[in-house]
């Protein structure tokens, strides 16, 4: 009797940039934390931005984690990019697939 190959195990590479030089790394087990960490270090800035990208980082804190979590689960990479005036501030969560670390071999 063979044993079922088992799914892909799944890592989520978190990444920040600012101006292309990248801040922060974070590896998450799931897309809820991965997101968490977007979420956290977004929060952390987002009283200092101008208007208009206060109101897009408004806009995914409140609505555009569902959409980005879909995409995440389907192994899909999430972006976010909040620009203002000179700066550019980059959230990118990258799904890894991995194999399983123990597979039963027939």
């Amino acid at each position: 009797m063979t044993a079922q190959p088992l799914p892909p195990h799944r890592v989520y590479y978190c990444e920040c940039y600012v101006n292309e030089r990248r801040l922060g790394t974070y590896d998450a087990h799931s897309p809820r934390e991965a997101l968490r960490w977007v979420r956290i270090s977004l929060m952390m800035i987002v009283m200092t931005l101008d208007e208009e990208p206060y109101r897009e980082a408004r806009a995914w804190l409140d609505h555009g984690q569902p959409a980005a979590t879909r995409e995440l689960e389907k192994g899909k990479p999430h972006t976010l990019t909040l620009k203002q005036r000179t700066t550019a501030a980059t959230w990118t969560v990258s799904p890894i697939a991995c194999p399983p670390a123990h597979q039963t071999r027939a």
